[in-house]
């Protein structure tokens, strides 16, 4: 067994150990040592980095009761000085206690229980078990968290017995055989966790919801803690001051300027559209009267998305007999092949010119629609098409 020293003291920054065990491990060579204050991926939190003597300690993972390193490079030494990433060890300190007070503060306020966890490098998350969770409650549950950080309340760890902690008020019950170690925040919440947390709730200095979504069994919300949430809140505070510049307004009537401004793009995006079915149409009138009696007639409206497209391409074949082949290229490259009258098949032009545009689409032999993500190719597409058409004898 390998005796934990970040359980003891989350802020050990170095130490020296004796190696007991060598080995490889996800294709890196390994190394299992007497004592470690490196933390391996567990209970949500991701492991720490750091130095053993002087080669990068890059992953730690924890087999049964064996703490394996994984290494850059391997290591002959018998005796080893290791070195922790500290900005790395403290920031997910900051970021476990931070989920520990808003694990707290989601029970006290609404007693509402925590499924999960995840500490991740960029983003930390928090599941609930509440389907709902209106921002009223959000915002009750942050205030709640943050208000305890400033209170500086002492963060400590203490190992029971399993009978002991089912004495306890815990937030949830113990998963582990044997002695339980327990992180007490003072008088906010008491729970299980064998991660590295700091000493007092002051130091997590700030932390904030972020992002929420619906999952299967609860709710999961994004979160930041600490040096993360307060990079996170000069991020908006600059998004803020970037937008009353571009408005030319203040923080209270952003949001009034942006909804303006929605409403104004909806108005204009209809009007645009309504301007482009009829010059599509007026496209179309001109198309059929053009093309006397070429039995294929193809055109590309630069404007037209598939909806569009496939209007029109109705439309011919009613106005006139023949064979269509139509293209629009507002976002993506649609396209709609149509003809009329019977013994006409249209499918292989149709999947050959899917292919170009790295499409997808189908129909029936008298009508197929699709489209592609190729909108730089969709001339060429049209015209392979045609050829095919016009040419159904000619060989490659």
């Amino acid at each position: 067994m390998t005796e934990k020293l970040y359980q003891q003291d989350s802020y050990l920054q170095e130490m020296d150990a004796r190696v007991v065990k060598r080995g490889e491990r996800e294709g890196r060579p390994g190394l299992v040592l007497d004592r470690t204050l490196f933390y391996p991926t567990s209970g949500g939190q991701m492991h720490d980095t750091g130095f053993l003597n002087d080669v990068a300690v890059v992953d730690v993972l924890i087999e049964e009761d064996e703490i394996w390193h994984l290494l850059a490079a391997p290591l002959e030494a018998a005796e080893v000085h290791g070195r922790l990433d500290w900005p790395r060890r403290f920031d997910f300190m900051q970021q476990h206690t931070g989920f520990h007070l808003l694990a707290g503060a989601f029970y006290q306020a609404l007693g509402i229980k925590t499924l999960a966890a995840h500490l991740g490098e960029k983003e930390s998350t928090i599941e609930v078990d509440a389907a709902e969770v209106t921002p009223a409650q959000l915002e009750e549950v942050e205030t709640l968290a943050n208000r305890t950080i400033w209170e500086n309340r002492p963060v400590g760890s203490r190992l029971v017995s399993k009978s002991e902690a089912a004495e306890l008020q815990l937030r949830k019950a113990p998963q582990v055989e044997g002695s339980v170690r327990l992180i007490d925040i003072a008088e906010f919440d008491l729970d299980p966790c064998g991660g590295t947390h700091v000493s007092s709730t002051g130091q997590v200095g700030v932390v904030k919801i972020s992002g929420r979504e619906r999952i299967r069994q609860g709710s999961r919300f994004t979160f930041t803690a600490g040096g993360r949430a307060w990079r996170l809140i000069q991020h908006y505070s600059r998004v803020l001051d970037e937008l009353m510049q571009l408005l030319t307004t203040d923080p209270g009537s952003v949001r009034a300027s942006v909804e303006k401004l929605q409403e104004e793009n909806r108005t204009l995006r209809k009007a645009l559209q309504q301007k482009n079915r009829l010059l599509a149409e007026l496209t179309l009138e001109a198309l059929c009267a053009e093309a006397g009696e070429a039995p294929v007639v193809s055109h590309l409206f630069a404007e037209g998305d598939l909806e569009l497209v496939r209007a029109l391409a109705a439309s011919a074949v009613r106005r006139r007999e023949g064979i269509y082949l139509f293209a629009g290229a507002a976002s993506r490259a649609a396209l709609v092949f149509a003809a009329s009258g019977e013994g006409c098949d249209l499918r292989s032009a149709f999947s050959a010119a899917m292919q170009i545009v790295e499409g997808r689409g189908g129909g029936e032999a008298l009508f197929l629609q699709g489209s592609g993500s190729r909108v730089d190719r969709i001339g060429e597409a049209l015209q392979v098409a045609r050829d095919m058409l016009e040419n159904p004898d000619k060989k490659d």
